[in-house]
């Protein structure tokens, strides 16, 4: 692999940029508001995201349902752990348009049961332990690549197009880097689908239904040719094709689907939670030469990283009865804007929630869901993540640009760093 192969984003550097510019490129800090709603109104009547002028999946095509945005820690673990009162049905408003009618996600419970039950090998112990052996020199030989440079603007220069490599390597896509690039690029692009302008909307949600197409039509290409293959390896697709259930399969177009879901968010969301920890080591030195000179640390950055400054701030569900939260009433059919990214520093949860703390005692991240709809990536996303703070760890000195100015977080839904300057050596 060579080394213009490994550090070119290629496609997807525009599209991450417009991904970023939707959802709040220009808002650096909002946990001092949600400090403020946790306080003093837990549930809030409307979304704050619109607030922000930022697209949410609590109301994705601006349909002007009801919503509810719930900031506390508690509220927004009660509600994902309950699927029958909360349903997350209404996501196929929104990624379903694009990602078809298996999307893992809006499945109502039998449904999803069902489908998890099916899946479940493919993400077992097993499989992750296998997948962190395959990470682990992907990551060291893009880096490797980098390391004679001596300094690297790391959002674009390694944390755009590794993961992609990374998790394409998972699914068992070909090992063709501008193919992969460009399945990268038509995963962002659904991404951009929502605007809050009508006219910008229509314009990209065009865009975005015809990038989903073009994934279909190319990982039903890849899904059958497998098949058709024998259905073998330790990859993802390998592990969906010969899915068995008590007799129950999955025929190609439920596989396509099934991957076509894990690809928007698949490495974009990997690219901000690790720029987002990444600064926060590096801003500070002894803390990251702690962990330098202690490797079995890694997990526990990674960890506390995903809390601190999880990628995606928001999740959804809709109620499915009559509810009161905090003595607010929510009416059946009104929508909940879960404040992940609030609830993940609730004071009354994280003892100095703010601070980046690899020893607090561990708690359940609800930056990737919970309940029954826990993010069955979250395992593969924290495997890449350690693969590539250990590779990092391996530059000697490394450490911010100072010549370069200050990385800084931002984005309301999705949050992360646009550029992080370092220098080793």
């Amino acid at each position: 692999m060579t080394e213009d192969t490994i550090l070119s984003p290629g496609a997807i550097h525009d599209d991450f940029a417009a991904v970023s510019d939707m959802f709040g490129a220009d808002i650096e800090d909002p946990h001092a508001l949600y400090r403020e709603y946790r306080q003093n109104q837990p549930v809030m009547e409307g979304d704050i995201l619109a607030r922000f002028n930022v697209p949410s999946q609590a109301d994705y095509s601006n349909l002007g349902r009801q919503v509810f945005t719930l900031f506390k820690y508690q509220d927004v673990l009660a509600v994902l752990r309950d699927s029958k009162t909360f349903t997350s049905t209404l996501l196929n408003e929104g990624l379903g348009q694009f990602l078809g009618g298996f999307l893992l996600t809006g499945m109502d419970d039998v449904t999803h049961k069902l489908t998890r039950n099916l899946l479940a090998p493919a993400f077992s112990p097993k499989a992750i332990t296998a997948w962190k052996t395959m990470l682990a020199p992907v990551a060291k030989d893009a880096i490797t690549a980098l390391a004679s440079r001596g300094r690297a603007d790391l959002i674009g220069d390694l944390l755009l197009p590794l993961p992609v490599r990374m998790i394409y390597e998972i699914i068992g896509f070909p090992r063709d880097e501008a193919r992969t690039q460009e399945f990268a690029a038509r995963a962002m692009r659904i991404l951009v689908g929502p605007q809050r302008d009508p006219e910008k909307m229509r314009i990209s949600m065009e865009s975005a239904f015809r990038a989903a197409q073009e994934l279909y039509d190319d990982t039903l290409e890849i899904v059958r040719q497998r098949r058709a293959e024998g259905s073998v390896g330790d990859d993802l697709i390998g592990y969906l094709l010969r899915a068995n259930d008590n007799g129950r399969t999955l025929d190609d177009a439920n596989v396509t689907e099934l991957i076509r879901q894990f690809l928007p968010a698949a490495a974009e969301t990997t690219t901000r939670s690790f720029g987002s920890m990444l600064v926060a080591l590096l801003q500070r030195p002894a803390l990251l030469e702690r962990v330098r000179a202690d490797r079995a640390l890694v997990p526990k950055v990674v960890a506390e990283g995903m809390r601190w400054e999880t990628a995606s701030q928001f999740l959804a569900r809709q109620a499915a009865v009559d509810v009161e939260i905090r003595g607010v009433k929510i009416p059946a059919g009104a929508a909940l804007s879960l404040a992940s990214g609030s609830a993940n520093r609730d004071e009354e949860v994280f003892e100095n929630a703010d601070e980046f703390d690899i020893d607090r005692p561990a708690k359940v991240n609800l930056g990737f869901g919970g309940g029954a709809h826990l993010c069955l990536g979250m395992q593969i996303a924290k495997s890449e993540m350690e693969a590539m703070l250990h590779g990092l760890l391996d530059l000697p000195n490394l450490r911010l640009d100072p010549d370069a100015p200050a990385p800084k977080i931002v984005g309301a839904q999705l949050r992360g760093p646009r550029v992080l300057n370092v220098v080793w050596g």
